[in-house]
Parts: structure tokens; sequence; C-alpha cells
């Protein structure tokens, strides 16, 4: 398009606009926000830096006063980066500016004060073939110039760069959007470009301010652009003192709420328009606090699209959260805000318990966390950020009592009755480059294409319950990606995009704390060390090592230090978990912010005591039980007393845990039972009943002794 036809630019300003937003316009009461102080760095950097790289946040639209609307009242206005550049450039007295079009390849030319006599002859030049080659383009469809004619893109750029620089007056401004597209960041450029990287750098040393009437000036401006400074090619003199490097930042909090004020306003017009019932001053203002406080992370213009989505799915003004919240992350049905959700959290009690036998407390502790989520409150430190996930749980304790299957039955309590975790085993990330494998590699490296497990997985399933299991032995560097998601409920992968945990609930196991010694004398039913190997024992003391042995001709002293066991008092074995807890985070890894980030929901869970092996004992009997039905189609039953030898087989057992439980009903029951139908397949509709089971308990010896009768 051509000067003439472009008419006051992109931001639709007058040529004698003013910085946008600029501070000294504005009267005490102006709710407006404050202009912003990249702003004001650029505006000051136009007179003492003659090549200006913004990076960041470029491609956001920013919305600034528009001091020359009509009326009285302030109103605000988007601008684009280009819109902005303008506006300053305008304001200081700038005749034109040059922007590079990388979709046509061509330099466009925006006159701002100039005439056409006072734009470098090289500009006029350009500005010619544009005209010329947009003309052939409306009229014929072709571009209406002599291709083989045509000079390189980047020969071009580097003439009109050059024509600038060297331009007396009035000062000219020449604007690169996609400056990291001009070579690789990974590899030496040649060629055109290597010319105009040396050219660029040779003329940030040797350009001059403009002559001209007031006594400080502006240079000749280059102006490159680019989101991520590390995507510049490698020539580029990002170090030099001529270049002044301004990070555009995320709009912040009250950046937002001028934005989400501007949606609310416009929604709540409409709204009343199409017969809506009109807001109060009250719901208006509540309503764009909700949407600024649930846009964190997000751009200026993130937060007017998310209007244009409300109005799309016909959510009224008090509703533009769950717009945020569908624009983040894609879901459209928000469990969380159903009924059947929290129906199911408040009978979750008796569900999780017939899912995780024998840990009353660990449940009823979840379950506390999960009625925040659902009402919406996320503890007290939720408002700092709102985006971090719907839930946290870190749980403690000893092998086999059932943290996995909690785990389980957070996801199908949460999810629906298919749900399930998906589990990371932190083990197989101990490695220095497991963060990779996580989030994917970075650019450059094999497998960036292919992105990582985490990301992947959330990703497709904005909505899952992520387990990841015995957390204290992945690698250290992890525990940085863990603090990003706790604290902002999102991460950026190795290919730049972001992906969101919002929704998620993030589940940490571990048994930190359990081979930890406690002082005292040894626990009921208890003698010598046990299996403590000796730790703080006396001489001569013998045993088994399972808790509850015999077989030791001395009693420990009541100072022995020794690990904890199923016969500790709960109370002390929860503080011994939370201690090596903390000791975690604060010592071996040193990361106590992270601990702080899981502040309450710290879960310890305790030993397995006898009394819940009945429960334990009689759900692994039915599901073998189900699947001889299921295979053969006969019916299995157990005489009491087969299920007497079972009982005190996994009693045996316990310092297991629920998973020695299920090895004495796998040992004592499931493998002679194999024996039996292997020899002797069962018919369909045949009983079988397990009259006796005998053995020594190696495992090896269990016969049994089965009736069979057709039904």
């Amino acid at each position: 398009m051509s000067a003439e036809q472009q008419g006051n630019g992109p931001a639709g300003l007058r040529k004698d606009a003013p910085p946008p937003g600029s501070d000294a316009t504005r009267g005490g009461a102006d709710p407006r926000p404050a202009t912003p102080s990249w702003i004001r760095e650029l505006d000051m950097a136009l007179t003492v830096h003659p090549q200006v790289l913004l990076t960041g946040n470029v491609r956001d639209q920013y919305l600034l006063p528009d001091d020359h609307a009509a009326g009285s009242s302030p109103t605000l206005a988007p601008y684009s980066l280009g819109g902005v550049i303008e506006s300053l450039c305008a304001a200081r007295g700038y005749g034109a500016l040059a922007f590079l079009d990388q979709v046509h390849e061509r330099i466009t030319l925006l006159r701002l004060s100039a005439t056409v006599d006072q734009v470098p002859a090289v500009l006029r030049e350009f500005a010619e073939r544009d005209e010329k080659w947009r003309r052939g383009r409306d009229s014929q469809g072709t571009d209406g110039t002599d291709d083989e004619d045509e000079p390189e893109m980047l020969d071009r750029l580097r003439d009109a760069m050059v024509g600038v620089v060297h331009h007396p007056g009035p000062p000219i401004g020449l604007v690169v959007p996609y400056s990291g597209r001009l070579g690789s960041p990974q590899a030496p450029v040649a060629g055109e470009a290597a010319r105009l990287f040396a050219a660029a750098e040779e003329l940030g040393h040797t350009a001059r301010p403009v002559q001209g009437a007031s006594a400080v000036t502006p240079y000749n401006t280059v102006f490159w652009v680019v989101e991520r400074q590390e995507e510049l090619p490698r020539e580029f003199a990002v170090g030099s003192r001529a270049v002044r490097v301004i990070s555009v930042p995320q709009p912040p909090h009250d950046q937002r709420l001028a934005a989400a004020r501007h949606v609310v306003g416009g929604l709540a017009r409409y709204q009343a328009a199409t017969g809506g019932p009109a807001l109060t001053e009250t719901e208006t203002a509540t309503a764009a606090k909700a949407l600024a406080d649930s846009s964190h992370g997000m751009g200026s213009s993130e937060v007017m699209a998310i209007g244009r989505m409300a109005l799309d799915r016909n959510l009224p003004v008090q509703r533009l959260d769950e717009a945020a919240r569908l624009y983040r992350i894609g879901v459209l049905d928000n469990p969380w805000a159903t009924d059947e959700l929290r129906e199911r959290i408040a009978t979750g009690e008796e569900f999780l318990n017939g899912k995780v036998i024998g840990q009353p407390y660990a449940v009823r502790r979840t379950l506390e966390i999960f009625m925040r989520s659902a009402a919406g409150l996320n503890g007290a430190q939720a408002s700092s950020s709102p985006s971090r996930p719907r839930g946290t749980l870190f749980l403690s304790g000893p092998t086999g009592v059932g943290k996995t299957e909690l785990a389980k039955g957070v996801a199908e309590m949460i999810l629906g009755k298919d749900a399930r975790p998906i589990r990371f085993d932190m083990s197989e990330f101990a490695e220095e480059h497991a963060r990779d494998r996580l989030i994917g590699a970075p650019p450059g490296f094999v497998g960036h294409d292919a992105g990582g497990e985490l990301t992947n997985a959330v990703r497709a399933n904005p909505m899952s319950v992520l387990l990841f299991d015995e957390i204290d032995k992945a690698n250290p560097r992890l525990f940085d990606l863990f603090l990003q998601i706790l604290e902002d409920g999102r991460l950026t992968d190795g290919r730049g995009a972001t992906v969101y945990f919002t929704e998620c609930v993030l589940i940490f196991t571990s048994n930190l704390g359990i081979t930890a010694a406690v002082m005292g004398e040894p626990p009921k039913g208890e003698a010598g060390t046990g299996d403590a190997g000796g730790s703080g024992g006396t001489s001569g003391t013998s045993g088994t090592g399972a808790a509850g042995s015999t077989g030791a001709t001395e009693v420990a002293p009541r100072t022995n230090r020794r690990p904890l066991s199923r016969h500790d008092d709960p109370t002390v074995v929860r503080q011994s978990l939370r201690e090596a807890f903390d000791a975690f985070f604060n010592d071996s890894i040193k990361r106590p912010e992270l601990r702080n980030r899981f502040g309450d929901n710290f879960i310890p869970m305790d030993f397995m005591q006898e009394k819940w092996v009945p429960r334990i004992l009689d759900k692994a009997i039915a599901s073998v039980v189900g699947r001889v039905l299921e295979a053969h189609g006969a019916e299995l039953t157990l005489a009491d007393d087969a299920w007497e030898v079972l009982r005190v087989e996994a009693t045996r057992r316990l310092d297991h845990g629920g998973r020695g439980v299920l090895t004495a009903v796998e040992s004592a029951l499931v493998n002679p039972l194999a024996k039996e139908v292997f020899r002797t397949p069962p018919r369909r509709g045949e009983r079988l009943q397990v009259v006796a089971i005998e053995g020594d308990g190696d495992g090896e010896g269990y016969r049994l002794e089965v009736e069979r009768w057709q039904g």
C-alpha cells in the first residue's frame, strides 16, 4: 500500500500524535494505566541509540490511551508494535518510516511529515516499485515487475538501511519486524545475509544524530524486532553499544485489568443492546477483575480474544473467567464446576477408602484438598497465581500401602470411571538429560521435533491426573520444572510452545523417611534391632529382620536407634515422614522454595496394620474368583480354614504393606490353584471349593485340597 493510501498509518493516528498514553497529558483522576516502562525506554532510546532491538512480547496488542478520541471520557485503543513505533516517531518529528514486508518481499514507505523530496532516494525508488507492484496485482493478478531485474530482498534491505542511516534529515526510521528470519541462529550466514549484518554493525558505530534546530535530535533509527533474542542470526551484533536491547514484557495485572475493562464494557453494551440485563458498575468491575485474574500470563490481545470467544459462545459477562479457561486449554466442559463432581467429592471418603484400604487419614486429607478446588479456593496462596494446578498432593509412606492406588482413585473420582493417571516413573529420569525427555530437546538437538513426554501428554489431555512416582529419585535439575508448574501452572516446551497445567492434578509419591532412625525402646512385639542391620544395636542380636520376629538374645536399650516400623505410633510415623520431607528439600536438593509450594499438601501414609488384613484379603480373593469365572466359567469359593491360612500368611508378610498381602495370596492360593486348573481344567458351571491350604510357607510347597461338583 502506498504512503498516501496508508493515511495516518497502522494505528490510525494523527501525524502529530504524542507518544501513546503520555503521562504528561493525564489528569490526576485518570483511571487509565500508566504508560508501560518499555515504551518510555523506547522513546528515550530514539535520541541516544541508532539501532533498537525489541524482544519479548512484540506480537501483542497494547491497550493505550486514545488521546484523540471524541468526548471527554478517557478511552483506550489497541496499538500494534508498529503503531507504537509510529506514534513515538511522529511525536519526535520523524519524517517517514519504512517497513520490511517479508510476505511480499517489499519495503513499504509511510510518510509522517516529510515531503517526497525529503525522503531518501532509495526509499522513493522502493515506493515507486511498490506502487507499480500494487497496480499490477490489482489489475492483472501479477506483481507488475520484472523478476529478473528485481534485486534480492536482503540486498534491498541493505540498500534501504544504508540510505536511511546516511540521510541528513528529517529523521527516518526503518522497521524490520521478523529479524530472526533473516538468517540462522545455528549456522553462520553467508552471501547477502553476511553483507547485511556486517553493514548493520558498521552503520551502528558510524551513525550520527540528525542535524536539526532543537538541542536534542534523534538518530535515523533501525528497529529490529524478534520474539526471542536467541532466534537472531549469529552474526547479529547484539552486544554492540550502538544497539539498545529493549524487552517487551507480558502485561502486568493493571494492564490486563485495563484490557478486561475494555472487553467487559463492549460485552455489556452488546448485552444491553440485545435485550439482556444491564450491568451495574459493581458487576462490571467484578467481571473485569475476574477476567484479569484468570488471564494471568496472557497478553492483551489474548484478553480481547477471550471477549470475542465469550460473544461467540454466548457466555454472559459474569462467566468471562470460564471463557478464559476455554481459551487457555480448549476444553469445553469444566468438571470442577459441575454438581456431579461435588457430589463425588462429598461421598468420596467411602469411595476412596474402598480403593485404598487402611489409609483413612490420607483419604480424609486428600478430600479436603479437592473440596478447596471444587469450591474455587486452591489454598491461601491462590491469589498470587490463579493459573496454578487444580490440586497438588505429595504422598509419602512405606512401600505397598496404597500411594499409587490412591492416585488411581483420585483420577477415577475426578475424571470418571475409566480414567487413569498419567504415570511417570521418576527413577527413569535420574540422568542429566532427563529434562529433555519431559519437555523436549532444544532446537538443533536430536529429537527436537518430537516434543517432551510430559508436555505432549498434557497438550493431548489438558485435564489429567499426573502421577510422578518416586520423585526423590529424579535428577535435581527436574525440580526447577516442577517449581514453574506449581507456581505458574505452565511450561514452555523445547519448541517454544506453552503448555498449561491449570486443569491438572499433580500427585508426587515417595518413601522418604521410612528408613529414618527414631529414638526409643523397641516397639511392642519387636526385639533387638530388627532389620536395622545393627545400627545402634547390641552384640549378640539375631533374627530374621522382619518386624515382630523372634530369636533375639538381648533386649535393645531404650536409647536404641531403629528404622520406622508398623508397630510405631502413627503420630510418630507422620512426624518422622514430615521431617524427612523437609530435610530432602532443604538439605539434599536445596530447594526450600519448592517445599513451600507444596504447602500443606504433604500427606503422610500410615504403615499397614493387622486389622486391615481381612478387607485386603477379601478384595484379593474376589479378584481371583472373578478371573476363574471369566476364564473358565467356574465358581470358586474358599472354606473358612483355607481363608484363615491365607490370613496368617498375609499377616506374616505385612511389613511389605498391602503388597505383602497380595504376595501371600499369589504364593499360597494362585500358584497352586493354577497347577490344579492346568492339570484338570474345570468345566463350565462347575463349582470348586478350596477346603484346605497346606504348605511350609516357602512359596513352593503350598498344596490345595479342592472339592469339585457340577452346579
